[in-house]
């Protein structure tokens, strides 16, 4: 090694050849609650997100840094508190950033499992003054400004409109955040709670962290501070619903809306709300003309002033006085829980910006939704495992504003609709039965203090340690991948990332996973048609990216490696690994083995299992979906979730490789 210090390149696409980590050092430094900091606990949990982020997109790639050996880098910047008990093993390297004469960025990466590098949790990003020694933390606003060359604030001339878009939103992560951890959750004595109370704590647990991986996932744009205490999930904060009458005759309906029930507040109220809407309906000579729909009260006071003016001035929709009994947020914010003993839960569109997408409720999207919801029927008839273990709820009974002359795709009508998300009654009245978003196992709590696996281990009298976590995580897996498998042999795929996919444990034990949010089933019509079943020929906007036909098996696999497993399942592995100090590595291989014996074990044909094998097992490359740069990119707008691909390493791959030194051609490549 010729100099301790070189230019190295840090996108995943690029850098292949650097040793897997075995991270036993992601033991969590636990915190009592009383010396808690939740604003440094936010700015690191984004920080390690943004960071890992641009790593894996090569959006660190092109800037000039130089990489140092941490036994080579300069003592000054070694033995600084925040890096001296990180630095001392020889996979790590500091990622130096000159900053004109005498200043650098700097900080301490390490290779990952999921990705080639990450920086080491707990680890900060600082800015140096060479000739003074002195050094400050950067939050993740003012690291990121740099990464887009405003070094000052205020100093907005270098940047684009898409640039803006995410520092805002990034800034918005981080004081929502902030209130959120400041905020704990009830986690005590869960054990003893009913079925419906648990399930609405998993929630709240679930939203403390949105999405994992996503710098700023928790950014929900539009909330002052005030609306955001009021409804986001942690906050457990009762919401009372407004209610609109729509024109019949400018209104669209789900399948599961017919004479029989043709109106929501009879899943929705209670008999003295329902009287009082009916009331006020028949009072404004509304009962035979309008039907009553519910309306979350930030969207009546901010939103539909906005979007359907002309509406109301017309009559074609009034707003009623009439509130209802209040309503819980759950972990997706738009979706609201019953705090009435009741199946029936509310989506809601809520025209704030969260994730790079506007949080409205289209009758396309539900529509869809219901062209999915019988595909998965059929596909519970097709494989008995499936009749078994795959829950759904219902979501065909829906209504949406429809005026005569507007498309599906029009933008003011998807911002008056209304969903009731029915849960299995049989679940949710059963007190042996726990419902866990798989979000909330990936979610560590402020200070960890708890997990979902302790409930489980006492559930089963097992004593936390290595092979009780692997046994754990082994079952959890093989319930999650033998009913992915099965509907992907099939040839569809749910969106099975930890918000639309619950787990079912009955006493202490997974026998199940209950979808919702049906919209978004990918299939290959090829392979549904084999199984005897069709295209459900969803509606799909002329022009409009198509994220849910795909041409092959192998096509759609990209959901099952993406959402599935580098999100979903990276979350829950990276989070039991903290909470109970074990090597990440190791869980890394108890799902690899688990899949591995799904694959052997589901009667795939011989072509579609070596496929599979190929692609999730001995390709060193996968693919990956991009968070940042597709927000950047679009600079805001309407629409869905940006979308964007790219590669990163293979994690079954990566964990199985031994601890070796550097490799000296990774350094003569740079």
């Amino acid at each position: 090694m010729s100099s301790p210090m070189m230019h190295f390149p840090l996108s995943d696409h690029r850098a292949s050849h650097v040793p897997s980590l075995d991270r036993t050092d992601t033991v969590s430094e636990f915190t009592t609650m009383e010396s808690f900091n939740a604003q440094h606990h936010a700015q690191a949990q984004i920080m390690q997100s943004l960071v890992d982020g641009l790593l894996i997109e090569g959006m660190l790639d092109d800037l000039g840094a130089v990489w140092q050996d941490a036994s080579e880098v300069d003592d000054r910047v070694a033995r600084l508190p925040v890096f001296q008990a990180h630095g001392g093993q020889p996979s790590r390297w500091f990622w130096s950033w000159p900053q004109g004469r005498h200043q650098r960025v700097v900080m301490l990466l390490q290779p990952g499992i999921a990705q080639v590098w990450e920086k080491v949790p707990r680890t900060p990003v600082i800015v140096v003054d060479d000739e003074s020694g002195e050094w400050a933390s950067l939050d993740p606003v003012a690291f990121m400004r740099r990464v887009f060359g405003a070094m000052a604030e205020g100093d907005d001339q270098a940047l684009g409109q898409g640039q803006q878009v995410f520092l805002e939103a990034l800034a918005d992560s981080l004081w929502q955040a902030e209130r959120s951890v400041e905020h704990r959750v009830a986690t005590r004595d869960l054990l003893r709670r009913d079925t419906a109370e648990h399930f609405a704590i998993m929630e709240q647990w679930a939203s403390l962290l949105d999405r994992p991986f996503h710098p700023t996932a928790k950014a929900k744009q539009g909330l002052s501070e005030d609306e955001y205490r009021a409804y986001m999930a942690e906050f457990d904060a009762p919401i009372t619903l407004r209610w609109v009458a729509m024109a019949r005759d400018r209104v669209m309906t789900g399948a599961g809306v017919d004479e029989a029930c043709p109106a929501p507040m009879a899943w929705l109220v209670g008999d003295e709300d329902r009287q009082a809407l009916e009331r006020e309906m028949s009072s404004r000579d509304l009962a035979r003309t309008h039907i009553a729909i519910p309306v979350h009260p930030w969207q009546h006071e901010h939103a539909l002033p906005h979007w359907l003016e002309a509406a109301f001035a017309a009559g074609d929709c009034v707003s009623l006085e009439t509130v209802t009994a209040p309503w819980l947020a759950t972990s997706s914010l738009r979706s609201l829980a019953p705090t009435m003993a009741s199946p029936h839960y509310l989506k809601l569109p809520m025209a704030i910006h969260s994730l790079g997408a506007s949080r409205y409720l289209p009758a396309v999207k539900m529509f869809n939704g219901d062209l999915s919801a019988r595909l998965l029927h059929q596909a519970r008839e097709k494989d008995a495992w499936l009749a078994e273990g795959l829950y759904l709820c219902d979501e065909g009974k829906w209504w949406a504003y429809m005026p005569e002359e507007a498309t599906l795709f029009d933008e003011a009508p998807r911002h008056l609709s209304a969903m009731v998300r029915s849960y299995p009654r049989a679940l949710l009245e059963d007190p042996n039965v726990r419902l866990v978003p798989m979000a909330t196992l990936g979610t560590p709590l402020p200070g960890g203090e708890h997990h979902v696996f302790d409930d489980w281990l006492a559930q089963r009298g097992m004593t936390a340690g290595p092979d009780a976590i692997r046994v754990l995580l082994g079952e959890l897996s093989d319930t999650f991948f033998d009913i992915n498998l099965r509907m992907f042999r099939l040839g569809m795929l749910a969106e099975v990332h930890g918000q639309n996919a619950v787990l079912v444990f009955r006493e202490g034990r997974c026998e199940g996973l209950l979808l919702r949010d049906h919209d978004s089933l990918r299939i290959n019509v090829a392979r549904l048609e084999r199984h005897g079943m069709q295209d459900p020929c969803y509606c799909i906007k002329p022009g409009h990216a198509n994220t849910l036909y795909h041409d092959s098996l192998e096509a759609l696999l990209f959901w099952l490696q993406t959402l599935a497993i580098q999100v979903n399942l990276r979350a829950i592995i990276e989070t039991l690994a903290e909470h109970y100090a074990l090597p990440v590595r190791d869980l890394w291989r108890e799902v690899a083995a688990r899949l591995a014996a799904r694959i052997e074990a589901i009667p795939f044909d011989d072509h579609d299992r070596e496929m599979l094998k190929e692609a999730l097992f001995e390709r060193t490359q996968w693919p990956y979906k991009r968070l940042i740069t597709p927000i950047i990119e679009r600079a805001g707008g309407p629409g869905s979730m940006p979308f964007g691909t790219s590669s990163t390493c293979n994690p079954f791959i990566r964990a199985g490789l031994p601890d070796v030194a550097m490799p000296a051609e990774a350094l003569s490549e740079a």
